[in-house]
C-alpha cells in the first residue's frame, strides 16, 4: 500500500486540505457536492500500483478546507484557489480529472496555461447549463436557512437519500460513508456552510467559456454512469462530440457516483488514460 501524506496549503487566505503522494503529482483529482477527497480513496490504488504520483484536493468550503463566509466559492473562483494549490504542490504539468462540479473546475484548469494539463478526465461532469442541478438548486430559497437552521436537522438522512439516487449498488451507501461526507457540514454552522457551497454554483462559469473549452485540443476522456440521474449521459455526449480529442466511456453498472459505484474501473480506466504517451 503506497504511504500518502496529508495536509494543507494557503491559498488567498484559505486553507485547502490535500491528500497526495510522495511523488511529484501527475495527476489531481477534484471531487464535486457534497463529497471530498475521500471520494478518490478507492480510486487512487490503481494510480499508485502504476507508480503515478497523484494529490487529490479538497474544494475550498469543502471537506477539511477553510469554508469562508463572504467570499466567492464558485466554480471560476475554485479554479483560481485549485491554480494556486497545485503551483505550491510541485506540479509541473500533468492530468486533471475531476468529478461533478469538480469536472468543472477541471476544465477551467484545462484552459490555464501555467499549469500545462496535457490530459483532461471528466467523470460524470457538470457541463454547459447542467448545474445547478434542481435538487441543488431549491436550496436557494431562503426559506432553507430556517430549515438547515434549525438544531434538530438530520442532514445525513438528506445526504443519504441523495447518495442512493447516485448510486447503482445501494449497498455502497453505508452508515460510514454517509457520515464521512456529511461531518465537514455537521452542526448549524456545518450545515450554513453547505448552503454557500450551493448557493455559490453558477451555470454561468462554465458557459462564459464554453467555445474556449470546446476548442481544447489536449486528450479528454469522459467516464458516464449510464445510470446518472443529477448529470445525465446526454451532457457527456454533448461534450464529446463538441470537444475535438474527446473520447466517451459509459458504465452501465454506474450511477452519477461512478468513483463509489466501480472504484477499481474506474481507477484503471484513468491510470491506463493518464500514462497513454500516444
Amino acid at each position: 500500500m503506497t504511504a500518502t501524506i496529508e495536509g494543507f496549503v494557503s491559498v488567498a487566505g484559505q486553507q485547502v486540505a490535500f491528500t497526495r503522494t510522495a511523488e511529484t503529482p501527475t495527476v489531481a483529482l477534484l471531487h464535486g457536492i457534497p463529497t471530498n477527497r475521500h471520494l478518490w480513496r478507492a480510486v487512487t490504488p490503481a494510480l499508485s500500483a502504476r507508480q503515478c504520483g497523484w494529490i487529490a484536493f479538497d474544494l475550498v468550503g469543502y471537506g477539511e478546507s477553510s469554508k469562508p463566509e463572504s467570499i466567492d466559492i464558485g466554480v471560476h473562483a475554485q479554479a483560481g484557489f485549485i491554480a494556486d494549490a497545485l503551483h505550491q504542490s510541485g506540479w509541473q504539468g500533468g492530468t486533471i480529472i475531476g468529478h461533478d462540479i469538480g469536472g468543472g473546475v477541471a476544465q477551467l484548469l484545462a484552459l490555464d496555461a501555467t499549469l500545462s494539463v496535457s490530459r483532461l478526465g471528466l467523470v460524470d461532469s457538470v457541463a454547459y447549463d447542467s448545474f445547478p442541478e434542481p435538487g441543488i438548486a431549491r436550496l436557494k430559497d431562503p426559506i432553507w436557512d430556517a430549515i438547515l437552521g434549525a438544531a434538530d436537522f438530520d442532514l445525513q438522512r438528506g445526504f443519504a437519500k441523495g447518495l442512493r439516487q447516485g448510486v447503482v449498488k445501494a449497498e455502497r451507501v453505508t452508515p460510514q460513508l454517509v457520515a464521512e461526507y456529511e461531518r465537514p457540514f455537521a452542526g448549524v454552522a456545518g450545515r450554513a456552510a453547505y448552503l454557500r457551497a450551493a448557493r455559490a454554483l453558477r451555470s454561468e462559469d462554465l458557459e462564459a467559456r464554453s467555445a474556449d473549452i470546446e476548442a481544447l485540443k489536449i486528450p479528454v476522456l469522459l467516464v458516464w454512469g449510464a445510470q446518472d440521474r443529477f448529470q445525465p449521459l446526454k451532457y457527456g455526449q454533448r461534450l464529446a462530440d463538441a470537444l475535438q480529442n474527446a473520447r466517451l466511456e459509459v458504465v452501465d453498472t454506474a450511477g452519477h457516483f461512478l468513483p463509489e459505484d466501480e472504484p477499481e474501473l474506474l481507477g484503471k480506466m484513468l491510470a491506463d488514460f493518464a500514462l497513454d504517451t500516444r
